[in-house]
């Protein structure tokens, strides 16, 4: 006769082949989900990696076209020519700086008081108002994370040389033969003498009228995607600002490259 005090059931009670069957690891269909997944993630971070110079180069010029319409504002503001004055080189020993201050100062006297600045040491006294105009727009750091992938460069050096150099088959466009730059309105602006820099300890003057608000030079600045030695990416991404005499705007030209895109430029 059957006990009518059964003991509650506590399910169904491993044998020893199961017990056999989960000690040997993970099922090939486990394995290759895993590998699927270490496989988009290597994929997901390659690209990561070959991006980081393309958001460099757009950060820089971001940056730098905050320096510009900083002076534009200060001349709107004040009703005064501002002057935007540039010195040094894409070095820790001599960084390159943007200062911009009071059209009455000269070169130098804004040169000076802009080092001052970065010294924490007050504008002389003798330059009175204008003195006190002077602010640092810009300028190089060494250990900035962006400034370590993209840089400023001159149209006739070897960095603006080698982005164009062909990586895998594949070479970035050249700026001069797309519009507005071949048949448009910046035909020929593509020139060292219209760069922003001059890349040494000479300095560089470009004035904003406070009268009519506008640049009264052409200027140009180039930037490229460089590798963890500072040297550019051949047919890595690159940039241009440009600034038309007589003109307000400040128009950006990105390229991200044929390295890891189409080449193309195209207006931001």
């Amino acid at each position: 006769m059957t006990s009518r005090f059964l003991e509650p059931s506590k399910g169904p009670v491993m044998t020893t082949q199961a017990r056999v069957r989960t000690s040997l690891g993970y099922s090939l269909i486990e394995l290759l989900v895993v590998l699927a997944i270490v496989g988009i993630l290597a994929v997901v971070g390659v690209y990561m990696l070959g991006n980081r110079q393309a958001g460099a180069v757009r950060a820089v010029m971001d940056e730098m076209e905050g320096a510009l319409t900083s002076a534009h504002k200060a001349a709107a503001a004040t009703g005064r020519d501002v002057a935007i004055v540039t010195w040094g080189n894409w070095s820790a020993a001599t960084p390159l700086i943007v200062a911009h201050g009071d059209a009455s100062l000269t070169d130098a006297q804004i040169q000076t008081t802009a080092n001052n600045l970065l010294l924490n040491i007050a504008p002389a006294a003798g330059l009175g108002p204008a003195g006190q105009s002077v602010a640092i727009a810009f300028r190089f750091q060494p250990n900035d994370p962006i400034q370590s992938r993209a840089r400023f460069v001159a149209v006739g050096s070897p960095q603006w040389t080698n982005v164009m150099v062909s990586a895998a088959g594949r070479t970035n466009q050249a700026l001069t033969s797309v519009e507005p730059f071949n048949t448009g309105p910046m035909t020929g602006l593509v020139a060292d003498p219209n760069n922003l820099f001059t890349f040494s300890a000479a300095t560089r003057r470009v004035v904003i009228s406070g009268s009519n608000k506008r640049f009264t030079d052409t200027l140009i600045i180039p930037v490229v995607g460089t590798s963890s030695t500072g040297g550019a990416l051949p047919a890595g991404p690159m940039g241009m600002i440009v600034v038309l005499a007589n003109g307000g705007s400040i128009y950006k030209f990105y390229n991200p490259g044929a390295r890891d895109s189409d080449g193309n430029w195209r207006r931001l």
